[in-house]
């Protein structure tokens, strides 16, 4: 907790936010679309504690909220670009940057990373689009978990209008690279 002091009364007063930050996801399961006379309009039908919180991120939020509860299946891009603190403005400012997707893996904590990073790999746009560890997974889990990111990624490169990202998210050589990581390092897996 962080606080500081106000000059003209001397008080101390909390600055930070000491409560978790609202979720897309969490306040969309709240809302519901109406349609009216003059298109679509999101209501939210909470009234528990921190019911204000959640108005204003209604207000704040009420593209993103529409866009999400009508097209549902974009949850992850949403909740990817609320964690990189993107929007579809900021994200058209990489349309012309060559990005590609990065694989990291730790090999003592199989844990694998992916993320958008440009040449230098440098990790753009802030979270990771992935990061599992692949010890506590599945074969047909991890395959999943891969698709799912490469249809993550390839939803970014949509947004941004970034043609170069978009033929990373579909190259067959992520997944193969990928899958090949589980094979060597996964404990869990039966010897065949």
């Amino acid at each position: 907790m962080e606080f500081r002091q106000e000059l003209e009364t001397g008080l101390l007063k909390q600055i930070g936010n000491t409560e978790t930050t609202l979720k897309i996801k969490d306040v969309a399961s709240k809302c519901r679309l109406l349609k009216t006379d003059n298109g679509l309009k999101v209501e939210l039908s909470y009234t528990g504690p921190n019911a204000s919180k959640y108005l204003q991120y209604v207000e704040k939020h009420r593209e993103e909220l529409t866009n999400y509860l009508l097209h549902p299946d974009d949850a992850d891009l949403y909740e990817w670009m609320e964690t990189s603190h993107q929007t579809t403005i900021t994200l058209k400012k990489h349309e012309k940057e060559k990005l590609i997707l990065f694989v990291n893996f730790d090999p003592d904590t199989n844990i694998v990373q992916t993320g958008i990073a440009d040449e230098n790999v440098t990790m753009k746009l802030g979270a990771p689009l992935m990061n599992i560890n692949i010890s506590e997974m599945s074969r047909n889990e991890f395959k999943l978990a891969i698709y799912d990111m490469l249809l993550l990624a390839d939803e970014i490169a949509i947004a941004m209008g970034n043609s170069e990202l978009r033929k990373m998210a579909n190259i067959e050589m992520v997944k193969t690279y990928l899958s090949e990581i589980y094979d060597k390092f996964n404990n869990n897996i039966l010897a065949q």
